[in-house]
């Protein structure tokens, strides 16, 4: 279902600008600020790594990309200074690498040695790096600092300079935007990506050698289903991903797309082609790092769907590391459609958020804890239908709108609590008709429609078979199988009127039968149950 979020603060390049940010967010800024370090008078960072020949190529890369301005600034920064052996071999005309390298060395804040145990900082590249104590000295990502050239207290900040060079490395959702052979995943997950520039808070700092500008910039970013599946393109959490190439993906899609045929006034094509496609996504991704998911007893979804034995999942797989979390490559995607995509559709009769619907009853919401059929009821709730008539011709009914309908085969069922889970009632069964709403093959709504007792459908207006419920056990009632032509699917803020599969059931004990039937009706929930 998609939803509207929360906007998140990122990197990402706008037009031809050279861009760079701050990216921490206010509460990581509360989090990370320790007191600047500075020297009023002293050069700033900028023209002590051009003064110090020992890094010379990191004040090129700084020039490259556009950080000698930023560093030029009154903010506070910390900068990590790699030493010239360490960046021999880096192409300083592949400037995107240059900037990663470069912002992956740089932090907004003061960080002194002082004091330091260990803290995972929060670069401008957004990736977390730690700064610690190490034996007698100090490390930034495992590299050691020079003692003699550490704390350099600056006008506008602190230069340590370090052995090595930390890599940049990709999180996840870079590795998607980059890596080759995954085109499909990444077309359709940047479908619903939006970037909008924050002019108002982005300050440009000047320009770069082609008389581009650059900015310290804040970039806008939003995507729905990042929100839903996992917002991969953030480093404070950790993922294992399972990522189709697109041969997995057009073998998926052409699995998946028969189940979400939609009606041309609700999209069409273009919307079962969304349909298809966010349903290939929804599993895709699991919270925490796995390197050996095949050793797991079961695996869930950040969805929510729980896989069992999940090794298969990754047979012939292979496994990326990345900043946030492992990514497994396949070319083929294993979910089956009942652990997955085509899962049954349960309607908790107590459930009144779809507009269910009653004539002749009152209803009440009833609770099984304590009784006979404790932890035999579904959320240990079940709905009360008590007649308000004693009429033979109005009987009492209820009707369940069934949203998320999937294209495709169904066996449909309405589950029964015996009225004698209230202690001191004899056992009775219950007599009930069913009705079914639906849309046929021409899209044409078919309201009514009663069961025979074939349990098949009939035209509406004719007289429906008396279904008999076991009398002391809950019933798991057959009502139909029918193949919906057409998806349903009921997103977030439609109203309950776009949902066009509804089940009716009815009492059909007469007064004159109570004897035998008990006239009121304990339902447990609705359930249908894809066929394969």
């Amino acid at each position: 279902m998609i939803t509207t979020f929360l906007k998140n603060r990122w990197l990402v390049p706008a037009g031809l600008a050279l861009l760079l940010s701050s990216a921490c967010s206010d509460a990581w800024d509360d989090h990370y600020v320790t007191q600047p370090s500075t020297v009023a008078g002293s050069p700033t960072i900028t023209e002590y790594i051009a003064g110090e020949s020992n890094l010379s190529e990191f004040s090129k890369m700084l020039t490259i990309s556009g950080y000698d301005t930023l560093l030029s600034k009154p903010q506070t920064y910390t900068v990590w200074a790699p030493v010239n052996a360490t960046l021999a071999g880096i192409d300083l005309r592949d400037t995107a690498r240059v900037r990663n390298i470069v912002s992956n060395h740089v932090t907004r804040f003061s960080y002194p040695t002082s004091n330091l145990v260990s803290k995972v900082i929060y670069m401008q590249a957004g990736k977390f790096i730690t700064f610690s104590r190490t034996g007698g000295g100090f490390s930034f990502g495992g590299f050691d600092l020079l003692p003699a050239q550490s704390n350099i207290a600056l006008a506008n900040g602190i230069v340590h300079q370090i052995s090595g060079f930390v890599p940049y490395m990709d999180n996840i959702w870079e590795y998607i935007l980059k890596a080759q052979g995954l085109d499909s995943l990444r077309a359709f997950l940047n479908s619903q990506s939006e970037y909008v520039f924050d002019a108002k808070n982005s300050v440009e700092i000047g320009t770069n050698e082609f008389g581009q500008a650059v900015y310290d910039s804040v970039i806008t970013f939003s995507n729905p289903i990042l929100d839903q599946i996992g917002r991969l393109h953030l480093e404070d959490s950790v993922y294992t991903a399972l990522l189709p190439t697109n041969k997995a993906w057009s073998d998926a899609y052409n699995k998946v797309k028969s189940n979400y045929k939609t009606l041309l006034a609700d999209g069409g094509p273009a919307r079962q082609r969304y349909y298809s496609q966010r349903a290939l996504v929804s599993n895709l991704i699991f919270r925490n790092a796995f390197p050996d998911p095949g050793s797991l007893d079961s695996l869930v979804s950040t969805t929510g769907n729980t896989f069992k034995s999940p090794g298969y999942l990754f047979t012939n797989s292979t496994a990326v590391n990345l900043s946030n979390g492992i990514a497994y490559r396949t070319d083929s995607l294993r979910y089956k459609a009942a652990e997955s995509w085509q899962q049954p559709i349960i309607l908790e009769a107590e459930n009144s958020s779809y507009g269910r619907s009653y004539n002749y009853a009152n209803l009440f919401v009833r609770s099984s804890l304590g009784s006979a059929f404790d932890g035999q009821v579904s959320d240990s709730k079940y709905l009360l239908v008590e007649p308000t008539t004693v009429s033979n011709t109005t009987m009492s009914t209820v009707t369940f709108p069934i949203p998320n309908t999937l294209s495709g085969k169904y066996n449909i069922y309405c589950v029964m609590v015996p009225n004698s889970i209230v202690e001191g009632q004899a056992a009775k069964p219950y007599r009930v008709k069913f009705y079914l709403t639906y849309l046929n093959n021409n899209g044409t709504p078919v309201t009514d429609a009663p069961i025979d007792a074939s349990n098949k459908l009939m035209v509406p207006g004719r007289v429906g078979a008396i279904f008999t419920s076991t009398a002391a056990s809950v019933s798991k009632m057959f009502v139909t199988q029918y193949e919906f032509p057409f998806c349903n699917i009921l997103e977030e803020g439609d109203p309950s009127s776009k949902i066009t599969v509804k089940l009716r059931v009815e009492n059909a004990t007469r007064i004159t039968e109570t004897v035998q039937y008990n006239r009121s009706m304990r339902i447990d929930y609705i359930i249908l149950e894809p066929v394969q």
